[in-house]
């Protein structure tokens, strides 16, 4: 995954492959030898030999197949379910990351960007969007259900009702800002750029590919590399400083190895890493691998067959 994602960096082609076989062999064998040698004619022992002799063998073989067509557009092409994110945040994950990453805009409130050609600022009311709902959601006054009807499925989003003030203050403006009745405790959430009918959440998501070549462009690459035009410039605003936004996962560059990476890859002559330290760049880079299977829609979904021999 780091090495496909520092290949966008470089317009280069990557390669996502899948497992669809594990299979592991091994044996035990086990032998005693004992030898003893007398003379002729003699009732002593002249020679003796004891030998023990064992072997443990293990051969694992994994195989390897290239996503491409109908499966590479379901696992890396198709946008993540909005019923998803709202059940990933019901069962503790920040919301405020969560949809800083995997959200493009909520009821035509834009997210930021960085991607090479769609690169915007955010909607400044997106900011204030995440920052409430994050507050509610640790104060527990948010959740989420599925409403079922002629076949169909429709997630929605509840508000508690009794709350203590700040929270609902933090609610109220979510309404204001999702422009909804001022009364709503029910928003249901569909996937669009812009909401049908008033009460509703249109939330437009990013897709697996979508959330790798934003992180591709928050890459600290080489600065020979950027100059030789071998890849562009990573944005001024992307960083640690005090003016700067973070990246999603912070992904340095260096001729060096690092010596303590969380992943580090080799490529172009330089090595790419997360530090190990680096908490938050570690969790995103993870979730991005739990993004995989909440992407993946239509079909019988197909474990790895394991295979195990005993000889």
């Amino acid at each position: 995954m780091l090495l496909n994602i520092a290949k966008l960096r470089y317009s280069d082609t990557p390669v996502f492959v899948d497992v669809p076989s594990v299979i592991n062999q091994y044996a035990i064998q086990g032998r005693i030898n004992l030898d003893a040698g007398w003379e002729n004619g003699a009732s002593s022992i002249k020679s003796q030999n004891l030998g023990v002799e064992g072997l443990y063998a293990e051969r694992p073989t994994i195989t390897y197949t290239p996503l491409t067509g109908d499966k590479f557009t379901r696992s890396l092409l198709t946008p993540i379910p909005p019923a998803s994110l709202l059940f990933l945040i019901q069962s503790g994950w920040p919301g405020k990351p969560l949809f800083e990453i995997c959200v493009k805009s909520v009821n035509e409130i834009d997210n930021r960007s960085s991607a090479p050609g769609f690169a915007r600022c955010p909607d400044p009311r997106f900011q204030k969007l995440v920052e409430a709902m994050e507050r509610i959601q640790r104060s527990g006054a948010v959740g989420a259900r599925i409403v079922k009807q002629d076949d169909l499925e429709t997630a929605i989003i509840v508000f508690r009702q009794n709350v203590d003030s700040e929270i609902e203050c933090d609610i109220s403006q979510i309404r204001e800002l999702l422009n909804t009745k001022p009364d709503a405790t029910e928003m249901a959430v569909t996937y669009g750029t812009t909401p049908t009918t008033d009460g509703e959440i249109a939330l437009l998501t990013r897709s697996i590919m979508d959330i790798i070549v934003e992180m591709s462009s928050q890459i600290d690459v080489p600065n020979e590399h950027a100059a030789e035009g071998r890849t562009h410039a990573t944005s001024l605003e992307i960083g640690s400083g005090k003016d700067q936004v973070p990246p999603f996962s912070a992904i340095y560059s260096d001729k060096q190895k690092p010596d303590d990476a969380f992943p580090a890859i080799r490529y172009r002559d330089y090595w790419f890493w997360i530090d190990d330290c680096d908490r938050s760049s570690k969790g995103h880079f993870t979730f991005l691998m739990i993004l995989f299977s909440l992407a993946e829609t239509g079909g019988v979904s197909q474990t790895p067959l394991i295979t195990v021999p005993v000889n």
